[in-house]
Order: structure tokens, then sequence, then C-alpha cells
């Protein structure tokens, strides 16, 4: 009797214990499941770029919503891209032709950033490395474009602005900038062949001496010409002195010096 008296009183500090057990495990069990997939669940969008999430069971991009920065809950299924909507800039050389089929070494520099209502778009259709998808062909085909538009003498001879006007109105009319704001396009160098180069400078200075001589023909064309309307004139005055000089007159200005310098004290 004591026995079965004892075993009864111990049962209800087993079940207990069994309980306690299971639902500290429960815990520990959910704590660890959070701590390995709230990388997953959780996502921080850093300052200047955007999320776009991707729905595994739900129809793959959203193209339509565009997450800004800060953080993001998600499904743990699900994916969210990261995009980058700060400016940014892309180097890039290569070997372009003029005119006339010369080569001519080209060093630039595209300064872009990508449109945040589409960045859902931009993942979907071309992806994250757009960078060397899109900008890099784009921008190159470009120069070659602009260049292939000028000879070497006038590619020497034209303003950078003018070349990076044009290679600015080239990149924004294509179709992919709807994904882009083209910001601006420096030409960091613009390189000849050295051979090219000194045969250029010998022709802008003949060109040059040209253009002075022409000047001083010109300084001489409008002096010759102002000599001839001077002595038309003295020849005019001349000849109405001549014709108003009668003896008459004469005689009478002479009169008059007379009289005046009969008036002088000294005389």
């Amino acid at each position: 009797m004591t026995t079965a008296a004892g075993d009864s009183q111990q049962r209800p500090w087993r079940y207990g214990s069994s309980f306690v057990s299971l639902a500290v495990g429960v815990v520990l069990t959910v704590g660890l499941v959070i701590l390995l997939l709230w990388q997953a669940v959780l996502i921080r969008i850093p300052p200047g770029h955007v999320g776009v999430l991707y729905r595994l069971f739900g129809g793959g991009t959203d193209m339509a919503m565009v997450h800004p920065e800060g953080l993001v809950a998600k499904q743990p299924w699900n994916t969210l891209y990261i995009v980058e909507t700060r400016l940014q800039a892309l180097n890039f050389n290569l070997l372009a032709y003029s005119a006339e089929g010369m080569q001519v070494g080209v060093e630039a520099t595209v300064l872009y950033q990508v449109k945040k209502p589409e960045a859902g778009k931009l993942v979907a259709e071309v992806g994250l490395d757009y960078a060397e998808r899109v900008i890099r062909p784009l921008s190159t085909a470009a120069v070659r474009r602009i260049i292939a538009r000028y000879s070497s003498h006038e590619l020497y001879t034209v303003g950078a602005d003018r070349l990076q006007a044009e290679l600015l109105e080239s990149l924004r009319a294509m179709p992919e900038a709807r994904f882009f704001h083209y910001m601006e396009i420096p030409l960091r160098s613009l390189k000849l062949s050295d051979r090219l180069t000194a045969a250029i400078e010998i022709k802008l200075a003949e060109e040059q001496r040209a253009a002075s001589y022409g000047y001083i023909l010109e300084s001489q064309r409008q002096e010759a010409e102002r000599l001839r309307i001077q002595a038309i004139g003295l020849r005019n005055f001349y000849s109405v002195i001549q014709d108003a000089l009668t003896d008459r007159l004469l005689t009478w200005r002479g009169i008059e010096a007379t009289v005046e310098l009969s008036k002088s004290p000294n005389t």
C-alpha cells in the first residue's frame, strides 16, 4: 500500500516535467528557426537603393511595386533584389573610326541613374548586370556613331561640348533609355595618331597664315580706298576754290589783310 501511494504521488511530477521539457524544446526550436531565417524574412534596403520583389509562387517579378529604403518583410521563399538608384559612373575605352577611316582612340565616362519606377521592369527584362548588358554596349555604339560623322581634322578642332551634347542626345533617343537617366558623358581623351596629329597641326598653321595674309590684304585695300576717297575730296575742293578765286576777290582780300595789319600796335 505504501508503494502504490508513493507511485501515485510521483506521477504528476513526471507528467509536469515532460510538459516543461516539451515546451522548452518547442521554444528553442522556434527560436533557432527564427534565428536561421530572419535574414530571409527581414531585408534591409540601404540608402540610394530600391527593392524589387520576386514571388516564387505568386507570378514572378513584381514590376508594379518598388520598395523604398528601409526594412522590408517578405516570405522566406521569395527573393528581394536590391537595385542601386544613385548616380553611377562607367568608364570605357574604345577605338573608333573617323569619316575618312582613320583610327581614333577614345576614353570616356557615362554618368547615369536607374529610374526608380522602372526598377522592376529593369530586373525582369535586363537583370542586375545592366551596366555590362546595356550601358557599356550602347555607350560605345553611340561614340563610334558620332565619331564617324566627323573627319580627323574636324575632330581635332570641334569642341568637346558639342561632341558630348550629340552623344547624350543619341543615348537618350534609344529605347533602353526608358530605364535610365543619362546625366553626362564626358570625353576624357580623344587621341589621333601622332603622324596624323602633326599633319593636322601643319595644315592649321597654314590656314592661320593664309588668314593673316588675307587680313593684311583687306586692310591695305581699305586704306587704298580711304586714300582714293580723300584724293577725290581734295580735288573737288580745289576745283571749287579755283573757280571762286577771281581778280576782284583777290584784290578785296588783299585790302582786308592790309587794314588788319595797320591796326597792329607794332606797325
